[in-house]
């Protein structure tokens, strides 16, 4: 039966201290789908480091949870360092307004001697 009551999960023990890869959000989700309750923290307090691939694959799993129409999750990134936060802040900023390479320059050639011949 699923609860209202917070459940903490702490992912410097469930991963690591230093959370370098996607290939590890497998494991934390398995983590936090086993938790019978629909608010869910993830405890960054011992985490030192998360690269910026780990911070996005957080983000979409944390996404993708609750979007579930069944058994829906809430996470809470809590206890994060000021590094940790400042990563999920570049990496959902990025997300937020992506790249774009569709640049619409015009590059003409020009000759150095009409430009000093201009009497601008």
């Amino acid at each position: 039966m699923v609860t209202d009551e917070k459940y903490t999960i702490d992912v410097a023990k469930i991963l690591a201290p230093i959370v370098g890869s996607r290939d590890l959000m497998p494991i934390l989700a398995e983590a936090v789908n086993k938790a019978d309750v629909h608010s869910v923290d993830l405890d960054f307090s011992k985490v030192e480091f998360v690269s910026r691939s780990a911070a996005h694959a957080l983000l979409l799993m944390k996404e993708d949870l609750q979007r579930k129409w069944r058994n829906k999750k809430f996470i809470s990134f809590v206890n994060a360092s000021d590094n940790v936060q400042e990563m999920f802040r570049i990496v959902a900023a990025n997300r937020a307004v992506p790249k774009t390479n569709d640049l619409n320059i015009k590059i003409e050639k020009t000759d150095i001697n009409s430009l000093a011949k201009c009497s601008c």
